[in-house]
């Protein structure tokens, strides 16, 4: 069986891959769709709402000072990921737990190729 995907030489786990791209893809049908998600990334655990790339890059911009015009015109840039492809992973409001100790920040970006384990749901730490 030949697997001709593009996932396959990306570094990225193929299921993960499957799941994000019909919600955060090119040609999804609900821009503001949202999944709630958990990635192993160099033994941290990142655990939140992962939404689209625009849905984030609207949140960082609104925490950018308006006062600077260089950021406040930069756009998210970066490498494109190859054709019917998620890249990262946009988390809003994550819980960063590292060495036991949980961190919450308003947004963060995961490369798609860094994660080792994933789980679809959010991490209840320290909650019974």
């Amino acid at each position: 069986m030949t697997d001709d995907l593009p996932h396959k030489t990306s570094g990225i786990d193929p299921r993960l891959d499957l799941l994000l791209a019909p919600l955060f893809g090119p040609g999804r049908q609900d821009p503001d769709g949202t999944i709630e998600l958990t990635v192993i990334v160099d033994g941290t655990i990142v655990s939140g709402s992962v939404v689209s790339e625009e849905a984030w890059t609207r949140r960082q911009m609104a925490q950018i000072s308006t006062s600077s015009e260089y950021l406040a015109e930069t756009p998210g840039g970066g490498q494109a990921a190859p054709e019917n492809q998620v890249r990262f992973i946009h988390f809003l409001e994550p819980m960063v737990i590292s060495g036991g100790t949980p961190i919450r920040l308003n947004a963060t970006r995961v490369d798609l190729r860094n994660v080792s384990a994933w789980s679809i749901g959010r991490v209840q730490y320290g909650e019974r």
